[in-house]
This record gives C-alpha cells, sequence and structure tokens, in this order.
C-alpha cells in the first residue's frame, strides 16, 4: 500500500521542546490545583512575556485539566506544551464566550511550539468576521516559526490562521482537525489556513467533519503535505466526525512548490466541491511553481470528482497513487505527467 500503514496520532512520547541554540530555559508550571506557579496559562505567558532579556527562552508547562476561557497573547518565542511528566489527561483550552481578542484561543506575535494541547470553542461573530481560531499566528519578523504538535482541535471556526509573513516556516506534525467550521455559508472558513508564508508542512496528521472551507488550505511558498488522513465531505466515524461539507480537501490556491505525498484523501457525497485537491486556480504569483503528487490514495463516492484540479496547468508530477471511483484524476487532463 502506498501510504504509512497508520499515522502516530498521539501513539508516541511528547517531543522535546525546540529551544534556540545557547538560550537559557526558563520553566513556568501550570495547573488549576495543587503545587503549580500559576493557575492560568495567560499568567505564565504574561510574566515569560515581560522578561526583556532575549537571552532566556521560556517552556510554559501545563498539567492536565480544562482551562475554561483562558486566552493567553504571545509576545516573545516560547514554548506551551503539556507537562510531560503528567500525562494522565488532555489539556483542554475550551472557549465558552466569544473571543475577547477577536483573533484566538492563543493569538501569537512571536515563533511558537505547542505541544500536546486541544483547542476547542473558539468563535466571534460573523460581524467580526466568524473566523475564531484555537491559534492565531500575526507574526511578521524574519525567521518566525510556528510548530505544533500532538495537538488537538474541535469544534472552533478555524483551527489554526496564519497572517501574512512571507518567511515564516510553520509546522504542523501528529495533530487532528475535527468538527471545525462556521455552518454560515457567507464565512468560509477553513481547519487549517496559511496565508503567505516561506514554508509549511503537515505531516501525520487528520482532518475531518470541516463545515463548508476547506481541510487544508496554503499560500505559502512551499508547501508538503504527507502522510495525513483527510476527510472531505466524508464522516470518520472512528473518531466521532460528521461528515462536513468540505470544499476542497487540499487548497493550493496561489501555487509555489507543492508536495502531497502519503496521503489518504477520501471524498464523500457530502462535499460541496467535487475536486479533492486544487492547485493555482487564483494564479501564479510565484516564480517558481510546482506539483508533485506520489504514493496517495484518492477514494470518491461523489458524482463526478476530479482528483487534481489544475486549471493553470502547471505539469503535475504522479507518481504511484490510486484512483477510486474517481472520474478524472486530474483536469485538464493534458496536465498530468505519470512516473
Amino acid at each position: 500500500m502506498p501510504i504509512k500503514a497508520g499515522l502516530l496520532l498521539f501513539g508516541a512520547a511528547f517531543g522535546t521542546a525546540a529551544t534556540p541554540a545557547g538560550a537559557e530555559i526558563k520553566v513556568l508550571t501550570v495547573g488549576s490545583s495543587g503545587n503549580y506557579q500559576y493557575r492560568t496559562v495567560s499568567a505564565a505567558v504574561a510574566v515569560a512575556n515581560a522578561d526583556t532579556s532575549a537571552s532566556n527562552y521560556y517552556e510554559i508547562r501545563v498539567a492536565p485539566g480544562t482551562y475554561s476561557n483562558d486566552f493567553p497573547v504571545v509576545t516573545r518565542p516560547m514554548t506551551i506544551e503539556a507537562d510531560p511528566r503528567r500525562a494522565s489527561g488532555p489539556v483542554l483550552l475550551k472557549a465558552t464566550v466569544p473571543l475577547p481578542n477577536q483573533k484566538g484561543i492563543i493569538l501569537t506575535f512571536a515563533s511558537l511550539t505547542v505541544d500536546a494541547l486541544t483547542f476547542s470553542g473558539a468563535m466571534i461573530d460573523n460581524s467580526l468576521g466568524g473566523n475564531g481560531a484555537g491559534i492565531r499566528d500575526q507574526n511578521t519578523g524574519g525567521g518566525a516559526t510556528l510548530t505544533v504538535r500532538n495537538s488537538v482541535f474541535t469544534d472552533n471556526q478555524e483551527g489554526i490562521l496564519t497572517g501574512d509573513d512571507a518567511a515564516e516556516t510553520i509546522s504542523v506534525v501528529n495533530s487532528k482537525f475535527e468538527n471545525n467550521g462556521n455552518p454560515d455559508p457567507n464565512h468560509f472558513q477553513h481547519a487549517l489556513y496559511v496565508n503567505h508564508a516561506g514554508r509549511l508542512t503537515v505531516t501525520d496528521s487528520l482532518f475531518c467533519g470541516q463545515l463548508i472551507g476547506h481541510d487544508i488550505k496554503s499560500r505559502a511558498l512551499v508547501t508538503r503535505i504527507e502522510n495525513n488522513q483527510i476527510y472531505d465531505g466524508q464522516s470518520h466515524a472512528a473518531v466521532g466526525c460528521r461528515a462536513g461539507s468540505t470544499s476542497f480537501a487540499i487548497d493550493i490556491p496561489e501555487g509555489g512548490v507543492a508536495v502531497i505525498s502519503g496521503n489518504r484523501i477520501l471524498q464523500g457525497p457530502a462535499t460541496q466541491n467535487n475536486k479533492m485537491v486544487a492547485y493555482g486556480e487564483e494564479g501564479l504569483p510565484f516564480g517558481n511553481n510546482s506539483l508533485l503528487v506520489s504514493n496517495n490514495v484518492f477514494i470518491n463516492s461523489a458524482p463526478n470528482a476530479t482528483g487534481i484540479y489544475d486549471p493553470k496547468c502547471i505539469p503535475v508530477q504522479l507518481t504511484n497513487n490510486t484512483f477510486q471511483g474517481v472520474a478524472a484524476p486530474v483536469n485538464p487532463f493534458g496536465c498530468a505527467v505519470n512516473k
């Protein structure tokens, strides 16, 4: 089978936080009760933000529990993670009110690593955009990074939403995006939406139950989507995902260098668009455009499905893919290059 037999999806131990070389690590602990320094993530983040020494790097370690309406704003590079010493349950950041910052449960203006957190309930009024996110990234600095590992985004209007930072590197690893979206068709939200960035990498992750918008949308210069499970208008009963009403499973609307490899992409009749993957449909502003599609399984049960929609006809390099129930693996047909 050309796809991995199974994703990790939280079967592995927590990873080691990415810390800058030579930095002095400062650890702050958060727990809703017991012997912890802070009761909220916001309080710990505020202390880290207040440190003016660039040589210090903060790791915020959060004990299992539910942290309701806890909305940290990150202004210096740091890691926020489930406490690796206590794996007895999830760390849930749950919004039960509209986001007061009108952006995200975590709002970051600096490089951030998130490990083993769950985000739920992010929403804002439709008059404000209807795009409340679990993580809202508004980095603008050169060399910025957003790394998300072992995390869950469920029942948010948007899972992760980033701004425009052409030099930023964004990585999503071993995470789940389940039952997100805005049911209002006038507010087209996505599970993962990366605006202009240097690089996006999505690996070993699950996307399902998205309403109306796309599972993955990327305007990055380089996009790599590898070894994921992506459900487009198709339920995933094993994890409790609804069918959703997704448009595209993967949308790369401005082209660039794209690699789509080792994924299992399922499209069902609840999809709002019979195209599973779209590339360059809004134009090709980048100087370098290529699309490599290899070792994927495309499974469709919707009528007249297209596997890869490539209206600008950038040659689609196809290698060892499986198409089941897909009427047109590539549209236009002549844009495919089989190897």
